[in-house]
């Protein structure tokens, strides 16, 4: 081979290392094995393997509207930071939970996330990026889970636990009456006039009033609770957070009062029935069909038709 033959070669080389050389320069050092993953609006979880070890989560962002999101941050040493960019360096646990929706992202091996998502009942997808940070480079996952399409009521059942109760107290009626008058008197009064009866549901399950859409789900309640016994009789009550309000059943009775002469205070102590059982909901899912239940408490506050009158000495 002659001289310009041998340099014409060591020129094609030098070439190929420099072609070579700036191919590997644009290779991405990050290589997850997703980068963008669909989930289904009741939730789940799923893997996500790393290429390296020298990897952090820079952060994540709201793709609703490009935003970091905060939440609490779980180092491997036990340190929690709350309220906080959701950044981690190393193993740990970053999280970010709403009543209505929320995600964690679990790093427990150096070669591996696990993203776990919440329901979501917001009415509209939930969409997030994991950013991913190695030295310079930034690589981005992104999480697009869909909205829940919700449950339909299926039934609900009853039940007396150990810290369920059913029990009787007296305490002091809102009307009151107070005289300063010459001569005795007498005058008729109403004690029951006003009077409601409330219940409302209670649950430690954060999905338990998330479920239904702004129409009223009314479901059957005791109406009676007796040796360990529940009965029913058409009574229903509006299933939600807040409290159900209605008019009691009561006949109402007409009491006398023999006013004194002179300065003289009454009042009526009425007695009430507070009734906590244990419920079971089970509703069917919109989407899959599958059941999903929820436990709780049910409690009720009713007037019993007990009543006393008090005469107090006027100052």
């Amino acid at each position: 081979m002659d001289q310009y033959s041998k340099r014409k070669v060591i020129a094609l080389l030098l070439c190929i290392f420099l072609i070579s050389a700036c191919s590997n320069d644009d290779e991405p050092t990050i290589k997850p094995s997703v980068r963008s993953i669909e989930m289904e609006g009741e939730g789940g979880e799923t893997d996500i393997s790393l290429n390296i070890e020298d990897i952090t989560i820079a952060g994540v962002i709201n793709k609703n509207d490009n935003m970091d999101i905060f939440g609490e941050v779980y180092t491997a040493d036990g340190k929690v930071t709350k309220n906080t960019k959701l950044e981690l360096t190393g193993l740990g646990k970053v999280e970010s939970i709403w009543k209505d929706k929320g995600f964690r992202i679990v790093r427990n091996t150096p070669s591996q996330l696990k993203v776990i998502v919440e329901e979501n009942n917001t009415g509209e997808d939930f969409n997030f990026t994991i950013v991913l940070k190695s030295g310079n480079e930034l690589t981005e996952i992104t999480i697009l889970q869909k909205k829940s399409q919700g449950y339909t009521f299926d039934k609900i059942e009853y039940s007396i636990q150990k810290d369920d109760s059913d029990s009787i107290y007296t305490t002091k009626g809102s009307r009151s009456y107070n005289f300063d008058i010459g001569s005795p008197m007498e005058m008729s009064t109403f004690p029951f006039l006003n009077l409601n009866k409330q219940s409302f549901f209670e649950s430690s399950d954060k999905n338990a009033f998330t479920w239904y859409d702004t129409s009223r789900v009314e479901v059957k309640v005791p109406s009676g609770i007796y040796n360990n016994e529940i009965y029913y009789n058409g009574d229903k009550s509006r299933y939600s957070y807040g409290t159900d309000t209605r008019p009691t059943q009561l006949e109402e009775v007409e009491t006398k009062i023999n006013v004194p002469i002179g300065k003289s205070h009454f009042y009526f102590e009425i007695q009430y029935r507070k009734r906590k059982v244990s419920y079971l909901l089970t509703l069917i899912n919109n989407r899959t069909k599958n059941t999903k239940t929820i436990e709780g408490k049910w409690i009720e506050i009713t007037p019993t038709g007990t009543y006393t009158l008090i005469q107090e000495k006027a100052d």
